[in-house]
């Protein structure tokens, strides 16, 4: 599956193939100043607290998220954000934004995908993803 973790992937064959339950009833939006490999490792979160980072809810739904009309030109069903993402007022400049992950209700890493351009954020900026902003290929 493009821009899914190893963790999700074994999860849609256990589901699939074994008949065991994958159920996720939570989604967080985070921000990554160095993406996380397939294995939802070596990532470098932007660092929560006083600069004003927080993850953002956007839970699993139809009035959240969008399934493309058609796939991509790789093949790949796409998923979009179908309401912007908002996060918090940087307090103080972050890290350069370079991708954004998915984390389940447990944390652990579900997708992560590269930005199509590297975002500096600047104290005072709200960043936010606007409707389809968010792209999520699976495929």
């Amino acid at each position: 599956m493009s821009n899914a973790t190893d963790l999700l992937e074994t999860a849609v064959g256990n589901a699939l193939l074994l008949g065991q339950p994958l159920s996720v009833t939570e989604l967080t939006v985070h921000l990554y100043s160095t993406a996380p490999n397939d294995a939802g490792l070596n990532g470098v979160e932007i660092p929560a607290g006083a600069n004003g980072y927080q993850p953002v809810r956007h839970d699993p739904g139809p009035e959240r998220w969008i399934k493309g009309a058609a796939q991509d030109g790789s093949g790949n069903t796409v998923f979009r954000n179908h309401v912007p993402v908002q996060f918090p007022t940087a307090i103080s400049v972050w890290p350069t934004v370079i991708a954004f992950g998915l984390k389940h209700q447990t944390g652990q890493l579900l997708f992560v995908a590269a930005l199509s351009a590297a975002k500096a954020v600047a104290a005072g900026d709200a960043p936010v993803f606007l409707a389809g902003e968010l792209e999520i290929a699976i495929g």
